[in-house]
């Protein structure tokens, strides 16, 4: 009996596993705050996979952690300085997504977030929510 067909259908399922398998979240990643932008407090943040369709996002000089469904629900903060506080996200489609940050669930912050077409930054532009004329836009680089 030849081994060719089983070596031919182990590279028939390999491909197809590979074809199926769901593009990496484009989210994921180390970002730092645009030196320009930062203006001598740096900002550093780690998205990563948190299982279940969620993102764990960190914050590393604020010391925040929070994990999130993109689905608008809040998500509280469980880094050491963040009781009381939550972010809430949606998506707006998979290279964005506008955000609400609440503070002792009043909300304070929003903003939405988009990612540069090369994937290789991404451009905030957020406004504290009692002043909505007044936005600041900032950009973070991947690391």
């Amino acid at each position: 009996m030849s081994k060719r067909p089983t070596a031919a259908l182990s590279l028939a399922v390999m491909l197809l596993a590979a074809c199926q398998r769901p593009e990496p979240n484009p989210w994921f990643g180390l970002w730092s705050l645009r030196a320009e932008d930062a203006k001598g407090d740096p900002e550093t943040l780690v998205y990563r996979d948190a299982g279940n369709a969620a993102m764990r996002m960190e914050s590393v000089e604020a010391r925040s952690i929070i994990v999130t469904r993109f689905d608008g629900a809040p998500s509280p903060d469980t880094g050491p300085k963040g009781a009381g506080n939550t972010l809430a996200v949606k998506a707006t489609s998979p290279t964005s997504y506008r955000w609400t940050f609440s503070v002792a669930g009043k909300p304070f912050v929003q903003g939405e977030n988009t990612l540069a077409a090369d994937r290789q930054s991404f451009t905030e532009v957020s406004w504290l929510v009692e002043k909505p004329g007044d936005k600041v836009t900032l950009v973070y680089e991947r690391q």
